[in-house]
């Protein structure tokens, strides 16, 4: 039987030690992620919030890099900032100007939030629609019309509030229907609604809406579009593509809103530079399941490399930890 020479010795202790250092290096944070739960507080059920984030909280679940994963219903972007506030979810899923407003602590928030953006959603676009039958084809034409403008308190009600106060309408110059994507759009279809705010598509409302009956997308004239693109510094302009909703012939010009999953500033940075690698490395699978996502690698990933994290905040810089994992993926200089 052979000996072992005394450079293989050399050579075992040295590997032997090398691997003691990795596990040394590695094993406080993968222990840390283990121990973390993740919940993700999505939105109404039926809208695209609730499917994006039940498909996100499954490819975490599924990575063995944390305890556990899930996705938890809210009421819309108010309550789902309390709950990240309160420490009772993880992510939140959220508007940016609802994130903004939490940052800064302007109404409706009675304090600043030290919120941050751990990933990002999409970039999306944010219009009205109505029936083709209806008298309504600029935005102009909401005034004295039943407007579905989303769930109490959720971010469409604000994003309501917002777009139309910049060309000079208010909540008293409508009748807001609040009710969530689904119900909305069915109330347009049954003609309890004569318009929907609209926005994260494909959604199964909108979807329903299109098939069943012939739409119109409420345009903006470009003037329209500066002032409400100067009036929270959250929107962006973008376009609508043709085929993206049944009956929609061409590109049209349409607002451009981002959104993300929003966590706390004091989430530990390995907890969201693991949920940003996961994200990254899983992404297609991601958007392939919640086509909304689509619009991150398209658009917020190719606009980072010029624009650096800002194209990736949702209303709230990036969370250090995120940041980490965006760099190591080149999508961040």
């Amino acid at each position: 039987m052979l000996k072992p020479s005394s450079n293989s010795k050399v050579l075992a202790s040295a590997l032997t030690g090398a691997l003691m250092a990795v596990a040394c290096l590695t094993t406080p944070a993968a222990a840390q992620s283990k121990k973390t739960d993740v919940r993700i507080a999505t939105g109404t059920p039926g809208g695209a919030y609730y499917v994006m984030g039940a498909v996100l909280a499954d490819v975490v679940r599924r990575s063995g890099q944390f305890a556990g994963s899930s996705a938890e219903a809210s009421s819309g972007s108010l309550e789902s900032a309390r709950l990240i506030a309160s420490g009772e979810v993880t992510l939140a899923g959220m508007d940016a100007n609802w994130v903004k407003a939490a940052y800064l602590g302007q109404a409706p928030f009675k304090q600043k939030l030290d919120v941050r953006t751990v990933l990002p959603m999409g970039a999306w676009p944010l219009f009205f629609i109505s029936l083709e039958s209806s008298s309504i084809s600029n935005i102009a034409d909401l005034k004295g019309k039943r407007i579905a403008v989303g769930a109490k308190g959720s971010g469409m009600e604000q994003h309501a509030r917002t777009v139309l106060g910049s060309i000079g309408l208010t909540f008293n110059d409508i009748t807001p229907v609040y009710l969530a994507f689904g119900p909305g759009s069915a109330a347009v279809r049954e003609g309890t609604a004569d318009a929907q705010l609209q926005c994260c598509i494909p959604n199964a409302g909108l979807t329903e809406l299109t098939e069943l009956s012939k739409t119109r997308v409420v345009s903006l004239t470009p003037e329209q579009m500066a002032k409400v693109m100067a009036s929270e510094g959250v929107y962006d302009d973008g376009v609508l593509k043709k085929g993206a909703i049944r009956h929609l012939a061409n590109d049209t010009p349409s607002l451009s809103i981002l959104n993300g999953w929003i966590g706390m500033a004091s989430m530990s940075e390995d907890t969201a530079y693991m949920l940003a690698k996961i994200f990254i490395e899983q992404l297609d699978e991601i958007a392939k399941k919640a086509p909304q996502y689509v619009s991150v690698r398209e658009e917020m990933f190719a606009k980072a490399q010029t624009r650096g994290a800002s194209a990736l905040e949702a209303g709230a810089p990036l969370h250090p930890g995120a940041a980490r994992a965006f760099k190591e993926a080149g999508i961040l200089k």
